[in-house]
């Protein structure tokens, strides 16, 4: 592991971190809020949030060298694997935001919201139904392949699990809000990928 690839990831990180937050303050100025309704018990909901957030931290933290977290040594395949999918999760995320726009909520929206929602099929959303949740997902896992902490993978798969359910449940959701619109659209795009 060289430290060009340590300042990459780091440099993805804080991308990442830019867009929450940029995102986060743009939709604020518009009093629009980020926040759902959580479509699982909302304990689960937010300890999956933090659980995927402190894999992102872990990676942060290995990276900056301020202590290790690896309990088993890095090799330069795996951080390239771990940069890739940093990589590629920062951008999916970024394309989601912005396909999004002000629709961009983590839970469903509440009823006053939800009569100025549409279905988003376009950009990114041609390509997979759930974008912004494969970019976690793979931020997450290069968090794994970088980290190699068995604590880190632990958190990193209860995230990922729980994370799934949330989507079971927001597409049950858009399921019965946009009904064949929906149908029709869940038959031409996957899930995921």
């Amino acid at each position: 592991m060289t430290n060009n690839q340590n300042i990459f990831l780091l440099f993805l990180f804080c991308i990442m971190l830019i867009q929450m937050v940029g995102f986060s303050f743009f939709l604020k100025r518009k009093n629009i809020s980020m926040a759902g309704i959580s479509p699982i018990h909302p304990v689960l909901f937010k300890t999956a949030k933090a659980a995927m957030m402190l894999c992102w931290v872990a990676l942060f933290v290995q990276a900056t060298e301020i202590y290790t977290i690896s309990t088993f040594s890095q090799n330069d395949l795996l951080t390239t694997i771990a940069i890739v999918f940093w990589g590629i999760g920062v951008l999916l995320q970024l394309l989601s935001y912005i396909n999004l726009g002000k629709n961009l909520k983590f839970g469903i929206p509440n009823s006053e919201e939800q009569k100025q929602l549409t279905l988003k099929t376009k950009g990114i959303y041609r390509i997979s139904r759930n974008p912004m949740y494969v970019g976690f997902y793979l931020m997450t896992l290069g968090s794994c392949f970088y980290v190699l902490n068995p604590e880190v993978w632990m958190f990193a798969l209860f995230s990922i699990i729980v994370h799934h359910c949330i989507v079971l449940k927001e597409e049950a959701f858009l399921k019965k809000t946009f009904g064949n619109e929906w149908l029709e659209y869940a038959k031409q795009v996957r899930r995921y990928l």
